[in-house]
């Protein structure tokens, strides 16, 4: 089946059909491994390793709470020590490129397990994080991260029993 390209703007709601994007295909594998590092720190409390995804003058932007530097993010992010487990999914990712800064956004769905009254909850909550990022000896980190919450549920949760 052979089609025609699409004329560029064919439609209202497709103003940027026909339009190259500005990113490459390894520019957005490593920016998309970036956000997975920054998932896998949170859920692993491994605060140090936020060394790798974290500008040493970073801004993290936590709902107006705004924490500055590497190492404020790392205190910061000892909050999670209130929770026996963390899941966060990051997916979504549409990043543009312009030479060494990458800005766009990523979305996250993230589950956090906590004991209350002796009963296991479960935090849920939808984010998007908008972020700048600066490309630094090669690799991306971020330079800007500022956290949206568009939702949030608790509910109790059955904890898996092992198999035998």
């Amino acid at each position: 089946m052979n089609c025609a390209p699409l004329p560029k703007n064919s439609c209202s709601r497709c103003s940027n059909v026909g339009v190259k994007m500005s990113i490459t295909v390894d520019d957005h594998i490593a920016i998309q491994r970036l956000m997975y590092r920054y998932a896998s720190c949170v859920d692993r409390k491994d605060y140090a390793g936020f060394a790798e995804v974290f500008c040493a003058d970073a801004v993290f932007d936590f709902s107006g709470r705004v924490v500055t530097s590497l190492a404020a993010i790392q205190d910061m992010m000892h909050a999670l020590e209130k929770y026996s487990a963390t899941l966060h999914q990051v997916h979504n990712t549409l990043y543009e490129v312009e030479g060494d800064i990458a800005t766009g956004e990523t979305y996250c769905l993230a589950s956090h397990l906590f004991k209350d009254e002796g009963d296991t909850l479960k935090l849920d909550m939808g984010i998007i994080y908008e972020d700048r990022l600066r490309r630094c000896a090669g690799d991306w980190l971020i330079e800007l991260r500022k956290f949206k919450l568009l939702w949030s549920q608790t509910a109790a949760v059955d904890l898996a029993t092992p198999a035998r």
